[in-house]
């Protein structure tokens, strides 16, 4: 295992130094939507696609699938984003 040296940084942070990376977004999925992004991300489907599809932050969907994966139901290629420029 490689040891990473890193240096120290100063605790002058106003909020402690404590960021909810993903507080913004809502982590509520039902079981059938779950089942609806993990569908259409198979059939190929991009993220921003399903996100507008189902009107949510593309972050949202994102972290489903996310768990998705992490529940070994995701058989794609994972977090491949389409170009900005598309």
């Amino acid at each position: 295992m490689t040891v990473i040296e890193r240096k120290k940084r100063s605790k002058s942070n106003v909020n402690g130094g404590i960021i909810r990376v993903l507080a913004k977004y809502e982590d509520a999925f039902s079981w059938d939507l779950l089942q609806e992004i993990t569908e259409l991300y198979h059939e190929g489907y991009c993220v921003e696609d399903i996100a507008e599809t189902f009107n949510r932050p593309v972050m949202e969907i994102i972290m489903a699938l996310l768990h998705q994966a992490d529940e070994k139901k995701i058989t794609r290629a994972f977090a491949h984003r389409r170009n900005q420029n598309e």
